[in-house]
């Protein structure tokens, strides 16, 4: 079926410059634009209404589609539980959203999940009955050659003064993310093997707990830098991918670093189980495993190459890069107009 329009409705999208979400967002713009899918923002013309974020406003334009019998794909970037830990009363506020986002995605007619973690915590802690299709966010893998991190090796590691190796994660600020186990590991290794920690990611101190502020950004072990445009230079700067993060749907910056060709320590969580600890990456349980692990791939240059090498073929075994996405989606919502008549309202 060509001339497919998607009406990629992204009311949030600005706000949200610099985190996953974003990303992911910007990522199928292009991508259906490249398969030759008409992409609008227009909610008055379309055949399918495609919305990535549970604000008021997509709640909105979902009740006109199911009036007007368009299909509704929701993906699912978000769930209470990567929810906690983040914002300031994120906790407290946890139980609300979970019941939000059980009627949110059960607006759908087909939901999209970036892992089978997602998809599972859906079916089982949400009790969601839609359709699920598992589709990796993806990224574009060709952005990450070796020719082209190699040419921006020193743009940050000038700017942040980056000595030695370089151990980094790329996310946003919170304490979901690890950021205390990270600090942690800089305060045991930094001065012992002249090694640099530095954190690329935004931060957004009107809505990040005082306490995360004082804590972890306040602090000397750790570079902060804050939102950085140029998100190639960042992982080009690194040299070990460092990402303690508690709770993922999927983990774009992860597929980022593997894409990168930069060995990765993880935590020991079901939706990294794609990976083979020892294999393709390593993976920790708790701060002391981090500590051990950082430290034997800073004393083992050829481990972190071999690590680095699997974890690559291996995306691009299982997909992840955009090409392949993009045949999925078109896939997806040629079946969903087909299927028309079925849609409920």
């Amino acid at each position: 079926m060509a001339n497919i329009t998607v009406c990629l409705y992204t009311p949030m999208k600005d706000l949200m410059a610099g985190n996953g979400i974003s990303s992911a967002i910007t990522q199928q713009i292009s991508m259906l634009k490249r398969s030759k899918i008409n992409v609008t923002s227009d909610t008055a013309d379309f055949d399918i209404l495609h919305i990535n974020t549970p604000d008021p406003f997509s709640l909105y334009a979902i009740y006109e589609a199911k009036l007007r019998k368009k299909p509704v794909v929701i993906h699912t970037h978000i769930s209470a539980e990567d929810f906690r830990n983040s914002f300031i009363f994120s906790n407290s506020l946890s139980p609300v959203v979970k019941d939000y986002l059980k009627y949110f995605y059960g607006l759908a007619d087909t939901l999209v999940c970036p892992s089978e973690y997602t998809k599972k915590l859906l079916v089982e802690q949400y009790n969601i009955t839609k359709p699920i299709k598992v589709i990796s966010n993806g990224i574009k893998i060709e952005r990450f050659k070796d020719k082209i991190l190699r040419a921006k090796r020193d743009i940050y590691r000038k700017k942040f003064n980056l000595n030695g190796k370089v151990v980094f994660c790329c996310a946003g600020v919170f304490e979901r993310k690890g950021l205390s186990a990270f600090i942690n590991v800089a305060k045991t290794l930094k001065n012992k093997n002249k090694v640099s920690f530095v954190w690329f990611g935004k931060i957004l101190p009107l809505l990040t707990p005082a306490t995360t502020l004082k804590t972890y950004i306040n602090q000397k072990n750790v570079i902060f830098t804050d939102y950085v445009e140029d998100i190639q230079a960042a992982y080009a700067s690194g040299d070990i991918f460092l990402f303690p993060t508690r709770e993922e749907n999927q983990g774009i910056a992860l597929l980022e670093a593997i894409a990168s060709k930069k060995p990765v320590i993880v935590r020991n969580i079901e939706v990294f189980d794609w990976l083979v600890d020892g294999v393709d990456c390593l993976k920790a349980k708790n701060d002391k495993e981090f500590i051990a692990k950082t430290k034997i791939l800073l004393n083992n240059h050829r481990l972190g190459e071999k690590l680095a090498e699997n974890a690559y073929k291996k995306l691009i075994s299982e997909g992840h890069d955009l090409k392949n996405i993009e045949k999925k989606y078109r896939e997806m919502y040629t079946n969903l107009l087909k299927n028309r008549s079925d849609l409920c309202v």
